[in-house]
């Protein structure tokens, strides 16, 4: 199988629709009710969320008492000229603000504490939720959109929980507390000092709406430049060997600058949401001073009492500002909630029985019964397929690029559900097993194998407590000699993709790695395909004993790799054209001898 097509998900998967790589994931689903999930999400932190909400108050009060402490000062010893009490002024003074700042210090302690914790729990809630997703998933969601998920997404929720939450509470609390203060020092004053809070609160309403749009439309300019970033890395080889680094580069620049016009427009919302509150208080200010000065309405005020005022405009103004800058945070938090519980909403997964059927030991056969199948945008690709693999045989697959030689493997380790008709292990239809119990019987070896970043032996293992089992499936296939050339043998530590071992050297990691656990159901899907002759002639011995008495299906590029097989099936355009055993179809002179042929004339 082409990469193309593995990319694809198998032989004639659906193209993708470039328009759909742009669209808003859930942007009508999630416009409503985003707030109420992201705080459902701390919830299991109610424990640091009690002790950071009996902080607020005290860390409001403080800052609340220093105006009032400077009042009493200045209408006191300094109005009657007296210095020595102005110590005792100045050291309760200093004092609050020693306590305000220990009081901030362990309420961001807590916050971060309640942020990381969550962050922590909802990448698991997401990883989780994308190793259950079907292939069918992946075959159509580009993997930058998926890292963006992961990271850059759960980062910003991070930010709002940690920061702008308890900046949004906290500043609410004071803005009461002032607001209650002014009023019951000179209820008259404070109305002339809030004169502008009105006009200010329409000017953020009217902004509201279209910062909202548009750290959405940046969040998704952020996924596209991922998903191309991804994709550039990947097929960094192709875009070399193509002299395609200039092109490339062009086109990252362009998305790049998407990018950065986006964060600009948000810079200059969030620029003019904070010089409106600037001039707000300013102007409040202003306000304040004339109506002291002139005392309009009646209006006489101590010099004390003004500072007091000043103080206060200032403390009011000043969690205004903040709150301004962290509602830039909460749209971007929306915009990537929405994103974040999208994928956790997701519900493409293989459908799982309420009351699944203990797997039986593979004791009759495995068979497709009148499949059919076809990708979700696609066409048909398979039109009733009726097949048979008996226990301890061996069946093979072959047929032409698109004949559906793939889709049918992974309809076999129930990677996809038939369209109609259906796959049985010993009469049962495979969607009544429990999935993981199935998987557990069957091993899968794909034409490009993938190794983790992890060492030799717990690539072959896949799992704790198989060491031995894997040494001995190394030596079946004759992949021990790859630990007896690595310098730490088993415990040798990969590359990424295992890049350091020999197209060959990985295929045999992938066999030894199915034979591990000792399948009743073993799958080749090209598995000789990208082996070089001596790696072949080894691979070819050894499955001669490993393959006996046990039930296999193999896709073969290599016709001469199959000359054994109990049953032979040619597939052409998604229907079975031939079967039989590897004499008996040459005799029949049909397609089998014409591939057969042609292999042979190639090789000749």
């Amino acid at each position: 199988m082409s990469q193309a097509e593995q990319n694809q998900g198998g032989d004639a998967a659906q193209p993708r629709d470039p328009k759909r790589r742009h669209d808003y994931e859930g942007q009508a689903k999630f416009e409503r009710g985003l707030l109420r999930r992201l705080l459902e999400l701390i919830l299991p932190e109610r424990g640091l969320v009690i002790a950071a909400l009996i902080l607020f108050p005290l860390v409001a009060g403080v800052q609340l008492v220093q105006p009032i402490v400077l009042k009493q000062a200045i209408d006191g010893p300094i109005k009657a000229g007296e210095v020595s009490p102005l110590a005792y002024y100045a050291g309760v003074y200093f004092a609050l603000i020693l306590f305000h700042a220990l009081l901030q210090y362990v309420q961001a302690i807590v916050m971060q504490l309640v942020g990381q914790r969550v962050m922590k729990d909802v990448r698991t809630k997401l990883f989780r939720r994308v190793v259950t997703l079907a292939p069918s998933y992946f075959d159509k969601t580009p993997q930058g959109r998926i890292m963006t998920r992961l990271t850059g997404d759960v980062a910003n929720l991070n930010e709002f929980i940690s920061s702008g939450l308890v900046s949004v509470i906290a500043d609410t609390v004071l803005l009461l507390g002032i607001v209650a203060v002014m009023l019951y020092m000179d209820w008259r004053l404070a109305l002339i000092s809030f004169a502008l809070v009105l006009p200010l609160i329409g000017a953020i309403a009217w902004l509201r709406g279209r910062i909202r749009q548009l750290y959405r439309a940046i969040r998704n300019r952020n996924t596209a430049l991922n998903t191309y970033l991804n994709e550039s890395i990947i097929g960094m080889v192709i875009v070399q060997a193509f002299t395609r680094e200039e092109r490339s580069a062009s086109e990252f620049k362009e998305r790049n600058y998407g990018v950065w016009r986006e964060q600009l427009r948000g810079v200059t919302l969030s620029s003019s949401l904070s010089a409106a509150v600037q001039l707000a208080k300013v102007l409040s200010l202003a306000l304040l001073f004339w109506a002291a000065l002139t005392k309009v309405f009646g209006i006489t005020a101590s010099l004390g009492l003004i500072v007091a005022f000043v103080d206060y405009v200032d403390r009011f103004y000043a969690p205004v500002d903040n709150l301004s800058g962290r509602y830039t945070i909460l749209q971007t938090a929306m915009a990537a909630a929405e994103k974040v519980f999208t994928l956790l909403d997701t519900q493409e997964e293989l459908a799982q029985p309420q009351d699944p059927t203990p797997v039986p030991e593979l004791s009759g056969a495995v068979h497709l019964d009148n499949v059919r199948f076809q990708y979700a945008t696609g066409e048909e690709v398979l039109h009733g397929v009726d097949l048979e693999i008996k226990r301890g045989q061996t069946l093979a697959l072959v047929g032409a690029t698109g004949a559906g030689k793939s889709t049918i493997v992974k309809l076999l380790g129930r990677f996809y559900d038939p369209s109609g008709g259906a796959v049985r292990w010993d009469g049962h239809d495979l969607r009544d097993f429990n999935l993981q119990d199935l998987r557990r019987r069957i091993a899968y070896v794909p034409q490009q194998t993938f190794l983790f970043s992890d060492t030799l032996g717990h690539n072959i293992a896949l799992g704790p407590g198989r060491e031995e089992q894997a040494k001995a499936a190394a030596e079946a296939v004759r992949a021990d000699s790859i630990a007896k050339d690595l310098p730490e043998g088993y415990d040798q530590l990969l590359g990424e993709r295992g890049h350091d071992l020999s197209a060959g050297e990985r295929q045999l990691v992938s066999f030894a790695r199915a034979l591990a656990s000792d399948p009743e159901l073993l799958i080749l899907d090209e598995a000789t395909a990208n082996i070089d002759g001596e790696t072949e002639e080894r691979i070819q011995q050894a499955l001669e004993t490993l393959l006996a008495d046990r039930t296999a299906v193999v896709i073969a590029h290599r016709l001469s790799t199959i000359k054994q097989a109990d049953q032979i099936v040619v597939l052409h355009k998604g229907r079975v054209a031939e079967r039989g055993r590897h004499d008996e179809l040459l005799e029949q002179r049909g397609l089998y001898w014409k591939l057969y042929r042609l292999q042979s004339e190639e090789a000749a």
